[in-house]
Order: C-alpha cells, then structure tokens, then sequence
C-alpha cells in the first residue's frame, strides 16, 4: 500500500478495490474501482440503494470477505498479509460489529451473550464489565433475560453492549435500526452515537436511514458497486 497510511489518524484505508463473483455464464461486479480512508474516531455512513454492493464493502473493510483486487489496512494491519486466524485476533482485539439480525446467542442469558465477548478477549472481570454494559444500555433489570424474552429493540441493545464491551477500535454497523419500529431506532440511534462519541470509537455504517446518515461525519453513496461522497 502507499505510505500515506502512515498518517497516524488513518485507521482504515482501502485502495483499488474490486470484487467480482461469477454467477452461471458470466461475472458480476460488486465492488468497482473503490477508495475509501477513514480517519480514527470519525464516523462515516455508507448509503445507497439494495444491491449497490454496501454490505459487501462493510464485510471487506472488516476483513469478514476479500476483494478480488485492491488492498485494506485496518487498524495498520493490511488484510491481505493475514491468515485466517490472524484476521480472526483482529476482529476480536480490535472491532466491534452490530448487524440487523441481532445475532445473540438463544439459550444465553442477556447478561451471557454479553460477557462472553468479554470472555473471547480475555478480559478480566468479565461478568461485572457485562453487567456494567447491561446497565449503560439501560437494560440491567433484563440481564437475566434470554433473547425470546425480549424485544427487537432490547435485542440490539444487549448487541451493542456486547459490540463496545472490548471498547474497539472501530465499529462496523450494518443496518442497525432496520428491524426495529421507529420509536426504538430512534432510541438505538441515540445510543450508539452516545456510546461512539464517549469512547471515541471510528463508526462505519451501512444504513437506508437518511437521519442516520445525516448524524455520521461523512456520508458516502454507493451506486453500481462504485463510490463516492454523497452531496450535502
């Protein structure tokens, strides 16, 4: 990669990325010609209609999937110099995802599916970090709840308490207020904004909500698999 990496408030820089995957008889470009740099502690939303490729650019950035082409460095490891487990550590040490599904774990208690975060990391305490979490959520008299037990805005509560426990560097968010009614996404939104600025956490969000966006330092649009700064 360029050494304009080494500038030390870039905590993601992705060059010349390319995705194509073959469908039948042909190829499908999902990610076409890509720059992005975040800078640490900045928060960007990526928009764009269904299919533009967003989620796919969230899943590479986060070192789940690799492009065809071009390079990432995030948090100033490049991905592409990683194995498989080594890119495992760095999404455990380093970042911190929330997802639309909620993705809990069923038979875990809410105070459980938190801690075991903390658990995974290694970190001391593990059991009274979650609780602490449950309750900056507002959800400390839910913590003995299991996910059946509780709403979808509950859910993705107790899923954000679990993605900022490890206070990560950088957290990727993929529709995080898609599933819920409006009342309890303004509520997630409030939180997660909260949370991002206390901790000084870099946010990359993917998200059809234009208040959402509007929130983030920088709003860039996907359309086709391209990318670019969306306008004011």
């Amino acid at each position: 990669m360029t050494g304009q990496y080494q500038t030390p408030n870039i905590i993601i820089n992705a060059e010349g990325l390319n995705h194509r995957v073959d469908s039948g008889s042909e190829q499908l470009t999902l990610l076409k010609d890509i720059n992005l740099q975040v800078s640490q502690g900045e928060s960007v939303a990526i928009v764009g209609a269904s299919g533009s490729g967003k989620t796919t650019l969230l899943s590479m950035l986060a070192g789940l999937d690799s492009p065809s082409e071009g390079e990432i460095a995030v948090c100033g490891a490049n991905l592409k110099q990683l194995d498989e487990e080594q890119r495992a550590t760095l999404r455990r040490e380093k970042l911190g995802f929330i997802f639309q599904q909620f993705l809990l774990i069923p038979s875990l208690s809410a105070l459980d599916n938190v801690m075991l975060a903390a658990q995974l990391r290694g970190l001391d305490d593990a059991k009274a970090l979650a609780a602490e979490w449950l309750e900056r959520v507002g959800l400390r008299e839910r913590a003995s709840h299991f996910p059946n037990q509780l709403s979808g805005g509950e859910q993705q509560r107790v899923a954000i308490a679990r993605a900022f426990i490890c206070q990560p560097e950088v957290l990727f968010a993929d529709e995080p207020s898609a599933n819920l009614d409006a009342d309890n996404g303004h509520r997630i939104e409030e939180l997660l904004f909260s949370l991002n600025q206390q901790l000084g956490t870099t946010l990359v969000l993917v998200t059809h909500d234009p208040s959402l966006a509007a929130r983030c330092d920088r709003v860039q649009q996907m359309a086709g698999g391209a990318l670019s700064e969306a306008r004011p």
